[in-house]
């Protein structure tokens, strides 16, 4: 279902957060993404359309 690219000492966490939002977002129809920049950080969106 996911896959750490950091070893859990250098960042906490299991790392499935993301997986499973990705998963209920497909599940809805929706999108979802992330822009990052280096040295300032990461953005995630998710996008949901009422039907």
């Amino acid at each position: 279902m996911f896959e750490r690219l950091h070893p859990a000492s250098e960042y906490p966490g299991t790392g499935i957060g993301l997986a499973i939002v990705q998963r209920g977002v497909a599940r809805m129809g929706g999108t979802m993404g992330v822009e990052s920049e280096l040295g300032k950080g990461s953005r995630f969106w998710v996008g949901l359309t009422r039907s």
